[in-house]
């Protein structure tokens, strides 16, 4: 009897053993590229899932029952701000009845808090101008220094969270400038052949890309934010184009790649499609994969070497 006691206390005390620790963290974001730099900074005391996955489109996010219930347990969740998640996460949130994570809690972070934030809008702001954002540009997670203002951001969150790996998160949000900054250099590199050149993307959220590797951007595929180009815009905008010298368009996979095509098959150009999130495209499995991706991608195309559809 003793020794069956004795093998069972063994097969316990090593299945807690092999058992996986339990992150300390739960924490939930509305982007996956900020679900990618929570869990680098996190670390072993995280756990990070995104509610929008990368081949969706951010703005437009269904607000389901299950996404309110997927966060009901969340220690922690993680906005994108400047109104991008505006249309949905007021429902969402509400909806999981999880108070740690309502907005002026403790557990709800802004991950735009402290990011240097482009195209503010000057006067009233219309609805006729399209979707504009009055809070400005919200798609500052296309510039990677951007990316380690919310690192830091995210460290300081999780260490008034748990103060006990407060130095785990720190040093964490260190590791991460170290590779962002070093990863920088090897893309900044590969795209500054090109400096100065224009490109066209679908919709204006490659400012903060633009400004940070020196490239322009000449117009979009949209004639304004958020609504679709008619027939006569396309045949404008390649006209445009031509005259320019303007070769290359770039639009992700949740935006209108017959119109995107169409407009630098007129043009005598390419057209692309490029991973703004992570998960946007099989290769951007977190945000130094998904900038590699991007970068490549636009190299590529700028250098005459991406194919057309």
């Amino acid at each position: 009897m003793k020794s069956s006691l004795k093998c069972v206390s063994l097969l316990l005390l090593g299945l807690l053993a092999t058992s996986p620790a339990r992150a300390d963290l739960k924490v939930a974001t509305s982007l996956t590229d900020l679900a990618s730099v929570a869990q680098f900074v996190g670390g072993k005391h995280v756990t990070a899932q995104s509610l929008c996955r990368g081949f969706e489109d951010p703005h437009f996010v269904p607000a389901k029952p299950s996404l309110m219930k997927s966060i009901q347990n969340a220690d922690v969740f993680v906005s994108v701000g400047l109104e991008l998640d505006g249309g949905w996460l007021p429902l969402v949130l509400p909806g999981s009845r999880n108070p740690r994570i309502q907005p002026g809690a403790k557990g709800f972070v802004d991950a735009s808090e402290g990011v240097t934030v482009l195209e503010k809008p000057i006067g009233t702001v219309s609805r006729a101008e399209g979707d504009i954002h009055p809070l400005g540009n919200p798609h500052y997670y296309l510039d990677p220094k951007a990316l380690e203002v919310v690192a830091h951001h995210l460290a300081d969150a999780f260490s008034n969270l748990d103060p006990a790996n407060a130095a785990d998160y720190a040093a964490n949000a260190k590791a991460f400038d170290e590779k962002m900054d070093a990863s920088l250099e090897k893309w900044q590199k590969q795209l500054a052949p090109y400096k100065g050149t224009s490109i066209v993307p679908y919709h204006r959220n490659f400012i903060y890309f633009a400004e940070r590797f020196g490239l322009k951007l000449f117009t979009t595929v949209e004639p304004k934010p958020g609504i679709p180009p008619s027939p006569h815009h396309i045949a404008d905008l390649a006209d445009a184009m031509k005259k320019a010298g303007v070769t290359v368009v770039v639009y992700q996979p949740y935006y209108n790649a017959d119109a995107s095509h169409e407009v630098a098959k007129r043009a005598g150009g390419v057209a692309v499609e490029v991973a703004s999130e992570v998960g946007g495209v099989p290769a951007a499995t977190d945000v130094f994969t998904k900038f590699d991706s991007v970068v490549s991608t636009i190299a590529g195309a700028l250098a005459g070497k991406a194919g057309s559809r």
